[in-house]
């Protein structure tokens, strides 16, 4: 608001300047294009900053554990809310107490032991049942959730601690 009082002031003093001279710009006219442009180029870098911030993405492809488990997964942070995004090529088998979870390895299958691949109840976090076995679905993560702090995204069976299929988040 001050920056915008002072330019107001500045663009009538060079407007009455230049009333009386009109052939040179005065003082006041060269200070008062100086603010206009620092305010718009102060402007610009706040949006680009702002943009660059509001959304970041990371990406992964799921490989099978416990079932064949395909398709491709994004976690989307823009605006300071996070969405998993499970593409239309995800496919997965069906199981009771399917769920969505971050994991914090990137390959939670490696430090698992199959059949069934279990998890380790420190290593994760669930976000929200699974709602379907195939195709594209959105999860949002919940705020309190630091999504930076997971490093793939896993489906697991809870009923038998087993994990479908996971993808490391890149």
């Amino acid at each position: 608001m001050a920056r915008l009082s002072l330019t107001v002031l500045m663009v009538v003093a060079a407007l009455l300047t230049a009333a009386c001279n009109p052939s040179q710009p005065t003082a006041a006219e060269t200070d008062s294009a100086n603010v206009e442009t620092a305010s718009a180029t102060d402007a610009s870098s706040e949006t680009t900053a702002s943009s660059a911030a509001s959304s970041a993405a990371r990406q992964g492809v799921f490989a099978s554990a416990e079932h064949a488990t395909t398709g491709n997964v994004e976690l989307i942070s823009q605006d300071g809310q996070s969405t998993l995004v499970f593409d239309e090529n995800f496919a997965t088998s069906n199981g009771p107490n399917l769920v969505v979870v971050l994991h914090r390895s990137a390959d939670p299958i490696a430090e698992t032991t199959p059949p069934a691949y279990p998890l380790n109840e420190a290593d994760y976090v669930v976000i929200a049942p699974l709602t379907a076995t195939n195709g594209r679905q959105e999860y949002a993560v919940p705020a309190e959730i630091d999504p930076t702090a997971f490093e793939s995204v896993a489906v697991w069976c809870q009923q038998f601690n087993a994990t479908f299929g996971a993808a490391p988040l890149q």
